[in-house]
């Protein structure tokens, strides 16, 4: 299923993007892998705020043009409100529905931090680090 997805860069800003396997595209973006967006290359992620799942990548298409001609202000109140994406009369799309998953911004954080633990890129727990987001 394809999922849209919004980052919080370093610099305070935020990116959309669609991918069909979230924690490879994420990997992308917070390793600066060359397949990563160039806009993640010069903004460096912070972290994964949101992710929406649907059923068609032609929906998730949609959705991720709608949410990028959002000015700042309403991409913070679908952050903050997810499940608005689905009310919001220039967001809806009459044959996509869209499912907020929350939980998967912090299972893919969970994720990236176990695999930097063990490459011995970031320290484990009770190491006095801090656990800033990737």
């Amino acid at each position: 299923m394809p999922y849209i997805y919004m980052l919080r860069c370093r610099d305070g800003s935020l990116y959309t993007g669609i991918a069909m396997d979230l924690e490879r595209r994420m990997g992308e973006h917070f390793q600066q892998k060359k397949a990563g967006a160039k806009y993640t290359k010069s903004h460096r992620p912070a972290s994964l705020e949101m992710v929406w799942e649907t059923e068609s990548w032609s929906g998730a298409a949609k959705l991720e043009y709608r949410i990028k001609r959002l000015r700042r202000s309403g991409k913070e109140a679908l952050i903050r409100f997810p499940e608005q994406v689905n009310e919001s009369a220039s967001l809806r799309q009459e044959e996509s529905l869209y499912t907020p998953r929350p939980e998967l911004s912090s299972a893919i954080y969970k994720m990236d931090r176990e695999k930097k633990e063990e490459a011995g890129l970031i320290g484990g727990e009770g190491s006095g680090e801090s656990s800033s987001p990737l």
